[in-house]
């Protein structure tokens, strides 16, 4: 495919997403993101796959296109007070229970990701998914803030749409003769659709379109930069204590 074009159609062609233009870091978290899927999905699954993880993201990060923290918060403790203020003055009808408030293990399971994972179990079940498909272990089960590594929310948008890690429905639930219903698999992601629905149809065609017009359904072609998974981080002793309290603790809870 061609970068230039696909980027030219965005900004000059159909600037609806990015109005203003687009900043080096959406660009950058952009780019990334096709390099993940040209080197891992483009293969194996349609270009409309691709359009609807896009589409979706571009919603979940507020149009940053990079991974993000609930609120846009700077760290997981500001993250939950943003939430809790949000909560306290009514702004968060749909909430029934705060999910921000520490969890067992003293951590935030504030949203995080290119797609916000919330609640600890969603950070489970992604680690434990990722290891089933590509054979990586992904920590993030002791480290929530490994979502924020652009190459693992990729691998976590892409697979977890494809796959149906958020809720039980998945891309090729949303699969019709006439093609893939972007609007009603945002379901895949939130239910919402009702609210945002037409939003997120919007944004998956405008990037459908873009990336045939930069000849993505042809020729996908290679990653342009290498994306390999992050290296494992090194946990201090104290951290490994802790860490197998807290599988002790879940096997006899």
């Amino acid at each position: 495919m061609n970068r230039e074009a696909f980027f030219h159609h965005l900004t000059v062609t159909d600037p609806r997403l990015f109005a203003e233009g687009m900043t080096a870091a959406q660009r950058a978290g952009l780019s990334l993101k096709l390099d993940v899927w040209a080197r891992w999905y483009a293969a194996d699954h349609p270009l409309t796959y691709l359009a609807a993880a896009l589409g979706q993201i571009f919603r979940e990060t507020g149009g940053r296109m990079e991974p993000v923290l609930e609120a846009f918060a700077p760290d997981r403790k500001t993250s939950a007070e943003r939430l809790q203020k949000a909560f306290d003055a009514g702004r968060l009808k749909w909430v029934k229970t705060p999910y921000w408030l520490p969890d067992e293990t003293g951590r935030h399971p504030v949203g995080g990701g290119d797609i916000q994972l919330t609640h600890r179990r969603n950070y489970v079940n992604a680690e434990e998914r990722l290891f089933e498909r590509f054979g990586v272990r992904v920590p993030l089960s002791q480290n929530y803030d490994l979502i924020l590594d652009p190459v693992i929310s990729a691998h976590v948008a892409f697979s977890g749409m494809i796959e149906g890690w958020f809720r039980p429905c998945r891309l090729a639930d949303f699969c019709t003769p006439e093609g893939l219903d972007y609007k009603a698999a945002r379901d895949i992601v939130n239910g919402d659709t009702g609210h945002v629905g037409d939003e997120i149809a919007r944004n998956c065609t405008i990037f459908e379109a873009a990336l045939r017009a930069a000849g993505a359904d042809r020729d996908f072609g290679p990653p342009e930069t290498r994306v390999d998974w992050p290296a494992a981080p090194r946990l201090s002793w104290r951290a490994r204590i802790a860490s197998w309290f807290q599988k002790l603790a879940g096997r006899f809870g």
